[in-house]
């Protein structure tokens, strides 16, 4: 019996039934017989296209995004085609850059050799070539250190010319040896690489040492723009006002109206002795910072001593020393506590004029916050709640240096030699033999120094004070009982 179904029913259906027919023929007979479903099969496309294409990569996946098969598959002339491909790409660079994040975040990170040197200048050696210093120190060792019973003191009145010769030849040696030693404790694998080939060598203490300058200049910035805001905040304290010597003005009612010292800014264009609070900071205690001629200093009387010594008023306690008892009150400046906080312990530790004894403060970490808090250099260094000698050396150089008016870092202003103060003072506290009042005062010094920068420290001293009364109250009861 004759089929009812009209011929082109059957050629609509007829791929189906016949997939050997070539494929142009395929494609014209279904775009001309079926156009119902044709225009069906596009809008079910159309409409499942984009929601492909709206699938984006996972951030912080470790599988590399798949560009969609629309993006693939598409004119590039075509817009809509554009903007997909600048999100993916766009999306990708981004997983790529939190990937970088969390790879130097891991446990694997490495320190750069510049890092390795920051603290070298801090700790070890304010001056002086890092490859020289170990040079030096190396060839002490060969030679022979200098014996520990010698049987006068440095700080007698009785040595003789041979003897003071003697000892400022071994104060020299050793204080470079225990930079050495110092080099060799913040740089890990510095004595392996002393084995190494000597190109190799100087590239490496090139590196530690730009990492050391500028680590210095940086903390030359901060001290220096912290000590601005410090002498114009206490600039009617008493014992700053003692300083400033601006003429104050009288009305024609006759009523006096007090001025002051110009104003400081970060910059170090405007201080220096021209600058009364300034310049009497940098004084000596054996000059009187009121005598009328240091008012035309320098211009005036240029040949006026200011660097009779490096008992500088900035050094003292309150910015007054006794000429007849240098040893009362040196060292123990609260600009150099602050200082001191700001290089080692953070700059928001310093704020805190008037509680001192305070631990330094830290940033508390929150959960919305992008940034972790950075580790102080006191941790980063393992001071493990300790001043060291060197370091309050560094901070008096700094805050020094930070009341003239240099234009740059240097070696010599206003007649000073800095590398000569700075190795007076190390050699104030490293100097002194066990057994000597000098010893035991700089003692006490370093006890009251840890005191004001880590007062909840074990190390410091009134946390041991407190730990061997507290054993010794209990000693005694446990033997009453």
């Amino acid at each position: 019996m004759p089929s009812s179904r009209s011929p082109s029913r059957e050629r609509s259906r007829s791929p189906r039934r016949r997939p050997s027919s070539p494929a142009g023929h395929h494609s014209s007979r279904r775009r001309s017989s079926s156009p119902r479903r044709s225009s069906s099969h596009r809008s079910r496309a159309s409409s499942a296209g984009p929601r492909r294409e709206s699938r984006s990569p996972r951030r912080g996946s470790s599988r590399p995004p798949q560009p969609p098969s629309s993006v693939r598959g598409r004119d590039s002339d075509n817009n809509e085609d554009s903007h997909y491909k600048a999100a993916y790409l766009a999306l990708a660079a981004s997983n790529e850059i939190n990937a970088q994040k969390k790879r130097k975040q891991g446990p694997g990170k490495t320190v750069s050799t510049q890092a390795l040197g920051r603290g070298i200048r801090m700790l070890a050696a304010l001056y002086g070539e890092l490859s020289t210093i170990v040079t030096n120190a190396e060839a002490y060792l060969v030679k022979g250190r200098f014996p520990d019973d010698d049987d006068f003191d440095e700080f007698s009145v009785d040595l003789t010319d041979e003897q003071m010769e003697y000892l400022a030849e071994k104060r020299d040696c050793e204080r470079n040896f225990f930079a050495y030693q110092q080099i060799l404790r913040l740089v890990p694998g510095l004595d392996l690489k002393l084995q190494g080939e000597a190109e190799t060598l100087i590239d490496f203490y090139g590196r530690l040492q730009k990492g050391a300058n500028d680590s210095r200049s940086e903390d030359v910035g901060r001290v220096s723009k912290q000590l601005a805001s410090w002498i114009n905040a206490d600039r009617d304290r008493p014992d700053v006002v003692i300083f400033d010597f601006t003429p104050a003005i009288v009305t024609q009612d006759g009523q006096t109206i007090r001025q002051h010292a110009q104003v400081l800014f970060e910059d170090r264009g405007s201080r220096g002795v021209e600058h009364d609070i300034c310049g009497g900071l940098l004084s000596c205690i054996e000059h009187d910072w009121a005598d009328e001629r240091y008012a035309m200093f320098p211009s005036e009387t240029p040949s006026l001593p200011l660097n009779e010594s490096f008992y500088c008023r900035v050094f003292y306690e309150n910015f007054q020393g006794d000429p007849d008892d240098v040893n009362k009150g040196f060292l123990r400046s609260r600009y150099m506590v602050k200082g001191f906080k700001v290089v080692f312990t953070g700059p928001a530790s310093a704020k805190d004029e008037d509680f001192e004894n305070l631990p330094p403060q830290k940033k508390l970490k929150t959960t919305t916050g992008s940034k972790g808090t950075r580790k102080p250099p006191c941790e980063i260094f393992h001071m493990d709640g300790k001043v060291t000698p060197r370091s309050i050396a560094y901070i008096a150089i700094l805050v020094h240096f930070g009341l003239t008016n240099a234009a740059f870092w240097t070696n010599d202003y206003y007649g000073f030699s800095y590398p000569q103060m700075y190795n007076f003072i190390v050699d104030y506290f490293e100097a002194p033999r066990e057994g000597t009042p000098q010893r035991e005062h700089v003692d006490k010094l370093l006890s009251w120094w840890n005191k004001q920068i880590f007062p909840t420290h074990a190390a410091s001293a009134s946390s041991s004070r407190t730990a061997v009364s507290s054993m010794a109250k209990l000693r005694a009861q446990r033997a009453a009982a």
